[in-house]
């Protein structure tokens, strides 16, 4: 008897773990309806800074397990407004069009786990985990810990940091040998309730 429960032990436990919930991998971008996040670049001096500021609402979200997972962002700021329809699928996010069309992907499938890329003659590649520097202006139980993603292209070199929950919260250009910020969340919270919840 006691052979067969050490055959049987390891049996069981493979058994056991692959029957555990399959979990999602994170959502690299901001997703909750009503979430609004303010973006600014440090670069700049005030109160042009200030006067340049973005917003981005997320205006309708459809999260819900199954395909397709829709995003709807508005963007606001003193030059106009302007909404994009992400999807999001299998931790990769793709702009789509009013017909459903795929314009272009801002991460791809199985983000962060995923070898370099190149998405509209721009190379792409995932530089490592790191603690946001910002962090203390999110609530205590946001995570974070992002992924640096690092783009070169014909005008030069940019480094971006995204966090679950968020998407870009830093942005960095190379200038003259030195990474210089140029975009930065400086604000977060909900103009409305959010109403729904990940699932």
């Amino acid at each position: 008897m006691r052979a067969l429960r050490v055959l049987f032990a390891p049996a069981a436990l493979l058994l056991g773990l692959a029957c555990q919930p399959r979990t999602d991998p994170p959502i690299y971008g901001p997703w909750e309806e009503g979430l609004t996040l303010a973006f600014e670049d440090p670069s700049q001096p005030q109160p042009q800074r200030s006067a340049n500021r973005l917003q981005v609402r997320v205006a309708r979200s459809a999260m819900a397990p199954g395909s397709p997972r829709l995003v709807q962002l508005d963007l606001a700021s003193t030059r106009g407004q302007l909404s994009l329809l992400l999807r999001h699928q299998d931790g990769g996010i793709a702009l789509v069009g009013e017909d459903g069309q795929v314009l272009a992907h801002s991460l791809p499938s199985r983000f962060p786990d995923t070898a370099p890329w190149v998405e509209r003659g721009t190379a792409f590649r995932v530089i490592g985990r790191a603690r946001w520097e910002g962090a203390a202006i999110l609530p205590p139980t946001s995570d974070a810990i992002g992924v640096w993603v690092e783009a070169r292209s014909p005008h030069g070199r940019r480094r971006t940091l995204y966090l679950p929950g968020l998407g870009e919260v830093e942005a960095q250009e190379e200038r003259d040998g030195t990474w210089v910020a140029v975009n930065r969340l400086v604000a977060r919270g909900f103009t409305d309730l959010p109403i729904l919840k990940r699932p």
